[in-house]
């Protein structure tokens, strides 16, 4: 069985899709908001979980065994929010993982969901390798390295994702992504970011890249583990999806791809060039940056 905490969020969904697509397992999803998510399966139950009450915890941890694997995704993500609310940020990301990493000792295995801002401002001219040191510019980055550093005390497993986007699952809930590529397809001038350099992958690459790992190793002797991928590496993949269409007379929709891609070529010059109608890689659209309510990587 898997256990993902923190299910309901962008990258949840995502985790709970790809551990239906490519396991045989049962899913116990847990979610915080006041409404039970809508997506269901015969293999999938919904649970609320307030992860600071710890009697919560605690009778969660009763349907844990040796064969439980736990995704760990809640968090207090946004960097704004954890600036302005600092008691409460501390409170979720911090004292409710201790919490939960104390009482969930009999699983098989158990991922920390992280992210490469621990390692602090980017480059374009080299890549992070997992033993660099903590360097985070915020009190967000500060919190996932503290986070990090509990979690592979009790002998569990991290991983660092990069800057993730794409489309939503989540039901009513749009991504920034969602609302960039509307905004591009409808011929508006999107605003864009140019002073980041961040490795990029999807939700779906993300999600299905550590389900990978878990299938295949249970809990990794390679306690922190990076996830992404090179912005070159990336450009190529995307060129290769709009020559596949292109090969299947797709034509008009892959040169709307390309067309999009072209909106942030001065972006693009810094970064990657977009293309595959996939909008901003490692941006986000100023005005909808604004709207989120969870962090860069809405995990």
């Amino acid at each position: 069985m898997y256990l993902i905490i923190g299910a309901s969020g962008y990258l949840g969904r995502y985790c709970i899709k790809n551990i239906l697509e490519n396991t045989d397992e049962k899913i116990l999803a847990t979610y915080s908001e006041k409404d039970k998510p809508v997506f269901q399966d015969s293999r999938l139950e919904w649970q609320p979980l307030d992860v600071c009450n710890v009697d919560a915890l605690k009778a969660l941890s009763a349907r844990i065994d040796g064969k439980t694997k736990i995704i760990y995704l809640a968090a207090f993500h946004h960097p704004d929010k954890v600036e302005e609310l600092p008691e409460l940020a501390w409170n979720i990301n911090i004292i409710a993982l201790a919490n939960a990493v104390n009482l969930f000792g009999k699983a098989k295995c158990l991922y920390y969901s992280s992210t490469d801002t621990v390692y602090g401002e980017g480059s374009k001219d080299r890549k992070f390798v997992e033993t660099d040191p903590y360097a985070p510019v915020n009190l967000y980055g500060k919190h996932k390295a503290l986070a990090e550093q509990i979690c592979l005390t009790k002998g569990f497993n991290v991983v660092r994702f990069p800057f993730i986007f794409g489309t939503s699952l989540v039901e009513g809930r749009p991504h920034f992504f969602d609302n960039i590529k509307a905004d591009l397809e409808k011929g508006k001038v999107v605003e864009m970011f140019a002073d980041s350099y961040r490795s990029t992958l999807s939700f779906n690459q993300c999600a299905y890249y550590l389900i990978a790992l878990i299938e295949k190793f249970g809990a990794c002797q390679e306690k922190v583990v990076n996830i992404a991928e090179s912005l070159v590496e990336m450009e190529s993949e995307l060129k290769s999806v709009n020559d596949e269409l292109k090969n299947h007379k797709l034509n008009e929709f892959a040169n709307a791809c390309d067309s999009a891609g072209q909106k942030m070529e001065n972006f693009g010059k810094k970064m990657s060039v977009v293309s595959a109608g996939i909008a901003a890689i490692g941006a986000a659209s100023v005005a909808s940056f604004k709207e989120l309510d969870e962090g860069y990587d809405t995990i």
